[in-house]
């Protein structure tokens, strides 16, 4: 009895075809990482775009108050809102409103619309300045960071030094 020689195989077998799809499931994988990364940094300078120009039109504001005006409105912003609607009501020319009732009004409707726009704003004293001029830095921050100084894991930057703590979304202007 005669064998006869074993003839090269023809065509592919079943492991090379697993070995190609898992090597292009792992290739989608990346592509999909890459893209949810992506997303996640355009999300982010989005949210970057938004407190900028929140924080540039409150600054404008601060500016035309003098030093009564920016007290009220920081204090406002901070979340200790005054009572404004004796001077705002509407057809009502006798009570004319101070800077000071101007100001906690402005820094009211400007929560409102940061908290629309998924952030939070504080006004707070710039770390490093107690010893000249006190300049006021203005907070906004999104997600799970508050805009708060401090060290803590949830606290925007650190309080001494002004440095942006790791892994904080937020953004720190000095306002005044």
């Amino acid at each position: 009895m005669t064998y006869k020689s074993l003839k090269n195989q023809q065509g592919i077998g079943i492991v090379e075809v697993m070995v190609a799809l898992m090597l292009l499931a792992i290739a989608v994988l990346g592509f999909s990482a890459m893209q949810l990364a992506a997303v996640k940094s355009t999300d982010e300078s989005l949210m970057r775009t938004r407190a900028l120009a929140v924080m540039r039109g409150a600054a404008e504001n601060m500016r035309g108050y003098g030093e009564d005006g920016i007290g009220a409105f920081a204090t406002a912003l901070n979340g200790n809102a005054r009572n404004t609607d004796g001077c705002m009501q509407s057809g009502n020319s006798l009570n004319y409103c101070t800077v000071a009732q101007l100001a906690a009004k402005d820094a009211a409707t400007l929560n409102v619309f940061a908290t629309s726009q998924g952030m939070t704003l504080r006004l707070v004293n710039c770390p490093g300045t107690a010893g000249g001029q006190v300049r006021r830095c203005m907070i906004a921050a999104w997600g799970k960071t508050k805009a708060t100084l401090g060290s803590g894991r949830n606290d925007c930057a650190n309080e001494a030094t002004g440095i942006q703590n790791s892994g904080a979304s937020c953004f720190v202007m000095e306002a005044y």
